[in-house]
């Protein structure tokens, strides 16, 4: 009985070959966008190194210096008296921002306000950014270098291809040591192994190789370096000065996912507690201080959406998601139910026939539905193909950069059940109606 329906569905599905195009059209593209959204946020988002135990992280990106003055603030009312204007002012005593200065985290403020954090197992602090141009063999590399304490690699777990991080030693002693990623070590050397005691001649200085890692595969610029370098070797004005503006990022690490809010709670603590330090040389006298504390997530979501209050970022990065996810599988869905209604109906003398030659309307009911299963199969078939030529495209032209995306097939069923429902329910409707019409209507509305 399948094979025969599996016979009349395909046939069916050739008769009007404009629309099923168009569905299948609907069904494979969808499935193929919320292939390349979830592999996307899943190389991003995901539990993978060096970023395993991210729920537990906080960051600490950027602070601001503020001042705060008290001002009276005037409110203009107005109101038609006996065909007048009349205007009422009221005034207002409260707080303004008259000027800020914002930036990265100096050493300072991290060094005397920040390492007796509650709820804190480890914390490091790092800087990032900073790029050396090399030129070897007429060849210019150019690298982005990641100044690091020794904490650092206990927090994130890279993947080491050969050799080990730096240790407090190497650090304490300003042992010109440096870890680097394979993607380096093959621009370099011109190999991914066999490169460990070699030396990397960076910003003047000779580096001798104690690891390499595997490239980050994320947009998490701050830790996605291809050079690792103990960060004494910034020079010691760095650590001297007083200010407490820099280019310092701190991460610290709790026990579990609930010791972020504590450790974030602690750090406004603190941030409410300090007197700020206005930059050497700025008369400025900034009298608040602003430290912007996330977890890893409030942190991705508002660098997407360019908010800076962690609650606001993750509504607003959430509900353009959800909505653009909904777009995408409601617009076809929408479509599918569409022309199956326009299919369905051009069918009513078939329906007729089959009701005249005794088909009950449970077997008319079940070979559309199984006709709408036919096709959102095969357009799940063609979205995972597109999916699979789109994903290689994109990681051999390397548009994302050093972002690699992978299939992922659990999202890839799961996307399918939803089509298949979806493809159900789009079917389900009209073929019911049409399943219980009179023989006699069915041939009619034909005839007309």
């Amino acid at each position: 009985m399948l094979k025969n329906y599996l016979k009349l569905a395909i046939k069916v599905l050739g008769r009007k070959k404009f629309f099923t195009f168009i569905s299948l059209f609907g069904i494979s593209f969808t499935l193929m966008i919320l292939m390349l959204v979830t592999s996307f946020l899943e190389t991003e988002l995901g539990d993978h190194a060096p970023l395993t135990e991210k729920d537990k992280m906080v960051f600490v990106p950027r602070i601001a210096l503020k001042k705060i003055v008290n001002d009276t603030i005037p409110a203009i009312d107005s109101s038609m008296v006996k065909g007048l204007m009349v205007y009422d002012t009221t005034y207002s005593y409260q707080e303004r921002n008259s000027s800020m200065s914002s930036s990265s985290a100096g050493y300072a403020l991290l060094d005397k306000h920040l390492r007796q954090v509650q709820g804190v197992e480890k914390y490091s602090f790092y800087t990032s950014g900073t790029s050396f141009d090399i030129f070897l063999n007429s060849n210019k590399l150019t690298f982005e270098a990641i100044y690091t304490d020794n904490s650092f690699w206990e927090i994130f777990d890279f993947e080491f291809i050969e050799g080990e991080n730096y240790t407090e030693t190497h650090v304490e002693n300003q042992q010109q040591v440096i870890v680097i990623s394979d993607k380096a070590a093959k621009g370099y050397f011109g190999r991914t192994t066999g490169v460990l005691g070699e030396d990397v001649f960076v910003n003047d200085k000779h580096y001798k190789v104690l690891g390499v890692v595997k490239q980050v595969s994320s947009r998490e610029e701050t830790i996605a370096g291809q050079l690792y370098i103990p960060y004494l070797e910034m020079g010691q004005e760095v650590f001297k000065s007083q200010s407490y503006l820099g280019s310092f990022t701190g991460v610290f690490m709790g026990k579990d996912k609930a010791s972020v809010p504590l450790i974030i709670a602690d750090i406004q603590r603190i941030a409410d507690s300090t007197d700020p330090v206005a930059r050497k040389g700025n008369n400025t006298n900034f009298n608040k201080l602003e430290i912007h504390a996330y977890s890893f997530f409030q942190r991705y979501a508002s660098g997407v959406v360019l908010e800076a209050n962690p609650k606001k970022s993750v509504r607003l990065f959430l509900t353009i998601m959800i909505g653009l996810l909904t777009l995408f599988v409601l617009l076809p869905t929408l479509n599918l139910i569409n022309i199956n209604i326009s299919r369905i109906m051009e069918r009513s003398a078939e329906i007729g026939v089959r009701k005249a030659f005794g088909a009950d309307s449970g077997t008319i009911l079940f070979q559309f539905v199984f006709e709408n299963i036919i096709l959102t199969f095969i357009g799940g078939l063609i979205g995972f193909i597109l999916a699979l030529i789109l994903l290689n495209v994109i990681n051999s032209s390397q548009i994302l950069g050093d972002t690699i995306l992978a299939f992922n097939f659990k999202v890839f069923f799961l996307s399918m059940l939803i089509c298949l429902l979806f493809g159900i329910l789009s079917g389900l409707i009209p073929a019911y109606k049409m399943s219980k019409i009179h023989i006699v209507n069915a041939l009619k509305q034909n005839q007309l």
